[in-house]
């Protein structure tokens, strides 16, 4: 039977704004593929979307049941485990779009690059509760957390998938700025960057990925190619004005301008909807959900609880940043999904099992004496 205190320190909040976002996500979903397959009553993408969103929310109550400790244990194998679907996908993956970043069972298929989100945060979150890091960690120590970060960032960026490799980063190094970082490391860090930065610029970085940080900083420089996203989806929000177009009005998506309006710019067809009153509303329950997620930290008794909830709030707050941010033109093209709006199943049940993690830390609070 489950401890009633289980119950009473559940946040329902937080899961109340999970489930308003999933179904903001389905009736957006709906609209952006709904001139695609205007023969069907539903899309084939809206009613897997469907079957994803239920299958998020019961992985959601399965990871209520285990007790979040238990990750800290295991987070070496969960790592390695990690490790070997990355690598999986590179030999047996499946390919779409130029890109592979999917492992497939029939029909049904799933990207490991989303599960190693929540994998890394696990991993670093047992890093920094450990005994043996103290506040302000070594060079040395640090080093080490870099060590592992390495193979899982070459690994995805393989794929390649250099936007959700660098998000992974930026998990990572969230979580060590909350464990304490001396000023000198961070001044360091900013210098090697810039040092670093036209090397990369000329031979670490492809074409395409070139093209498309050049097309942030001026999408009328090739509006027809690497600037067309940008660019349709910027003439998308702002064609929605105050009150929006209508549901499954909108003119950028009936005609078919906006690219990956399902995907990676499902903000844009929202927008145009529902206006700038509508993203509003939509921008204002993800900042109300993000401060549920900061409040599962300063909530945690213990430390690993505490790292825990810095690393899944992380994954939620750059994502958000970098899809809208990518998706306004001030950010390239990086194909970074906007939680639970973007379809795709593997996104969804990260979302929900980051979620579901977060809430067995506040759940369990009681077990631990604040002192």
């Amino acid at each position: 039977m489950m401890d009633r205190r289980l119950i009473e320190h559940f946040d329902w909040a937080l899961f109340f704004i999970m489930i308003t976002l999933m179904a903001i996500g389905l009736i957006n979903l709906y609209s952006a593929t709904y001139y695609d397959f205007r023969g069907q009553r539903f899309s084939p993408y809206f009613i897997r979307q469907v079957m994803w969103v239920i299958l998020g929310c019961l992985a959601f109550l399965a990871v209520l049941m285990i007790d979040y400790h238990h990750l800290q244990n295991y987070a070496v194998l969960i790592y390695s485990v990690g490790i070997i679907l990355l690598i999986l996908v590179l030999c047996i993956g499946q390919s779409s779009h130029g890109a592979q970043r999917w492992l497939g069972v029939g029909s049904v298929r799933f990207q490991p690059s989303e599960v190693e989100k929540i994998i890394m945060a696990v991993a670093v979150a047992a890093w920094a509760a450990s005994d043996r890091i103290p506040l302000y960690p070594s060079f040395l120590e640090v080093a080490f957390l870099v060590l592992i970060n390495v193979p899982v960032f070459v690994l995805i960026a393989m794929q390649p998938d250099l936007g959700t490799a660098l998000l992974v980063c930026l998990v990572a190094g969230t979580v060590v700025f909350t464990k304490g970082i001396r000023k000198s490391w961070f001044v360091g860090g900013m210098v090697c960057l810039a040092l670093l930065a036209y090397p990369v610029w000329e031979k670490g970085l492809k074409d395409y990925q070139r093209n498309r940080i050049l097309a942030a900083i001026n999408p009328d420089r090739d509006p027809q190619r690497t600037g067309y996203h940008a660019r349709q989806a910027r003439i998308a929000i702002g064609s929605g004005m105050i009150w929006g177009r209508g549901y499954l009005k909108g003119t950028q998506n009936k005609l078919k301008f906006l690219p990956e309006k399902h995907t990676d710019f499902a903000f844009a067809v929202w927008a145009e909807e529902w206006g700038f009153m509508g993203s509003v509303v939509l921008l204002c329950l993800y900042g109300l959900f993000l401060y549920r997620c900061f409040m599962s930290i300063f909530l945690a008794k213990d430390a690993f609880g505490t790292f825990l909830c810095v690393g899944l709030t992380a994954i939620f707050m750059w994502e958000i940043l970098i899809n809208l941010g990518m998706v306004i033109g001030i950010l390239p093209v990086v194909g970074v999904p906007l939680p639970f709006m973007s379809y795709g199943g593997s996104s969804i049940l990260k979302a929900a099992v980051a979620v579901g993690l977060m809430e067995s830390v506040t759940m369990r609070r009681y077990t631990f004496r604040s002192f």
